[in-house]
């Protein structure tokens, strides 16, 4: 073990998936998908059981399967150009004015189109049950993704961050260095992706982790949050990357050199300030994964009023 690493979780999935790997990590996505299974109906969690038996929604097979997919042969023939559902490129780069308006790509080959496309399939039950299968995995994994603000969002074509450098993420519970762990070389991508959400795990196993994030989410937070679609959220997505993961503290923007060695990202610098958006963004993701599925799968459910202003 490289001794940049405090814990190291998952780390034969972590090196067993398709390149490239853009997305939360495994601790992410589980961390989510346990958050929305305690907060499905229990018409909505019947549905959920018999399509996958004994997995639950957090389980790697099932909230990272679309990672493990991606890149596939034999799922690109089912799935042609699953690979760019994972994220919306929104420029934060770009000036704006009061008429400023995030469009979509409109080929439908965005994360946000996905989103809708999956919650519609898996609703109908019409659909096998293999392909409605597919479609709350696809489901599963794409709100956590939804909810990483760098998935949301690049500046000058660094690919959400994935073509900035940082030489160290140095954390109070996990370290990395490119030094250290030159086979493993971080940017500011895989911080979000990974590092801030181990970080925040401190050590502690999926359940402890869900199980903190669960605590904190209250029914103000679930009626606050569950409002809305797949495109509002995306939009907020994207602000939280412009003012606050592509900036330092004080507010001004991190740098978008492309080389190497790159920036050193403290507790001190960085980290602390970030990472109650990395917590509260998981929760999000979680709370509005539970709501798009009670509407597929409950024809009962009605979602939650907003709070009053």
């Amino acid at each position: 073990m490289k001794s940049g690493f405090r814990f190291v979780i998952w780390l034969p999935l972590l090196l067993a998936l398709p390149e490239p790997v853009r997305a939360w990590g495994p601790e992410g996505h589980a961390a989510a998908g346990d958050i929305a299974e305690s907060l499905l109906t229990p018409a909505a969690r019947k549905q959920v059981r018999s399509l996958l038996g004994d997995r639950r929604l957090g389980d790697y097979e099932v909230s990272s399967w679309a990672d493990m997919v991606r890149g596939s042969k034999e799922y690109e023939q089912y799935y042609p150009g699953n690979g760019r559902w994972h994220f919306v490129d929104f420029n934060a780069a770009e000036k704006y004015d009061e008429d400023f308006e995030l469009k979509l790509p409109g080929d439908g080959q965005d994360i946000v189109t996905q989103v809708g496309r999956w919650q519609q399939e898996l609703a109908n039950r019409e659909n096998p049950a293999p392909f409605r299968r597919d479609a709350l995995k696809f489901l599963v994994h794409f709100m956590a993704d939804l909810h990483q603000p760098l998935h949301c969002a690049y500046r000058y074509g660094d690919m959400g961050g994935n073509m900035i450098p940082v030489h160290a993420f140095r954390g109070r519970s996990y370290s990395i260095s490119a030094d250290e762990a030159p086979e493993h070389l971080p940017d500011l991508h895989s911080v979000w992706d990974e590092c801030m959400v181990y970080e925040l795990m401190a050590g502690r196993p999926r359940a402890a982790f869900a199980q903190d994030l669960k605590a904190g989410i209250g029914s103000d937070q679930v009626r606050k949050w569950s409002p809305g679609d797949p495109y509002a959220w995306a939009v907020d997505s994207y602000w939280r990357a412009r003012k606050e993961a592509y900036r330092w503290p004080d507010g001004e923007s991190l740098p978008f050199k492309w080389a190497r060695p790159g920036m050193d990202l403290t507790s001190e610098n960085y980290i602390d300030a970030r990472l109650p958006l990395a917590r509260e963004q998981l929760q999000k993701a979680g709370v509005r994964l539970a709501h798009l599925l009670n509407e597929a799968l409950d024809p009962k459910y009605t979602p939650p009023a907003a709070p009053a202003e």
